[in-house]
């Protein structure tokens, strides 16, 4: 009996967890496919229909005329041909057999919603990220400016995106976000979201990150200065603290995240 009782603590205790937790990572891997054909921005934007034709997400669920507009602005066009900086689709990290399940490629993604696949400029290098948004009435409050929760959700997800690359393993959590709101941000809005990774050392690393309204060049907000950085008017400010668990070493050879 003794050893019988032996026997059922081994399996509950080590048998059935690892079996467990072991089915549950084959599980979530083989939803994650080979997306090598994924479109990057590297590709000239003549036809707007044509490229969001490629993307992850369908086309009948974005809004072209905002992607054509972002193309044309000074902030795109610099960060299209800066030889340091790589150019993604959001969707293009998210595969199919996850995305439904991502808040932002999910749940908060479509029209009304956010309305485009949100254009991603990272710099790993500087340890730099500029994300572009668009921000519809369905996001918003009764006064139709945007909710706080969904501009904290982009905050935490695009803060961490740039600090991951500062990471041994290049993957963490957020130990902490602090967010200081200075102005709403009104429905059916195109923002930009802008990170540097302020410190690194380790297992840690903290962000610095903002959402800001398009940068506007004119002789008038160079003069009055506006946004503070002269980029554009900042609505939100943040600071993440990034952190990878020690446990996560274990698991650096599986690749849940595409690059």
């Amino acid at each position: 009996m003794f050893k019988f009782g032996i026997l059922r603590g081994i399996n509950r205790a080590v048998i059935l967890p690892t079996a467990g937790f072991t089915l549950g990572v084959a599980t979530f891997i083989k939803g994650w496919p080979d997306e090598s054909d994924a479109l990057t921005l590297e590709d000239p934007i003549k036809d707007v229909a044509k490229v969001l034709g490629k993307s992850k997400q369908p086309l009948h669920l974005q809004r072209s005329d905002i992607l054509y507009k972002i193309s044309k602005l000074p902030l795109y066009k610099e960060l299209m041909v800066d030889p340091d900086v790589k150019h993604t689709f959001q969707s293009e990290g998210i595969p199919q057999g996850h995305r439904f399940y991502h808040v932002g490629q999910g749940q908060l993604f479509g029209p009304g919603k956010l309305e485009i696949d949100p254009l991603v400029f990272m710099n790993e290098k500087k340890g730099e990220i500029v994300v572009f948004y668009h921000l519809g009435k369905d996001l918003a409050n009764e006064r139709g400016q945007i909710h706080k929760g969904v501009l904290s959700l982009l905050l935490d997800e695009g803060l961490c995106f740039c600090g991951f690359p500062k990471l041994p393993n290049r993957r963490g959590v957020t130990a902490k976000l602090s967010i200081e709101f200075a102005k709403e941000i009104p429905q059916d809005s195109t923002i930009v979201l802008k990170a540097h990774v302020s410190d690194s050392k380790g297992r840690k690393c903290i962000i610095d990150g903002s959402l800001e309204s398009i940068p506007q060049r004119n002789i008038f907000n160079k003069i009055l200065r506006q946004g503070g950085s002269g980029n554009g008017t900042i609505f939100v400010r943040s600071k993440c603290i990034l952190v990878e668990p020690k446990w996560f070493k274990y698991f650096s050879w599986v690749n849940l995240f595409n690059e």
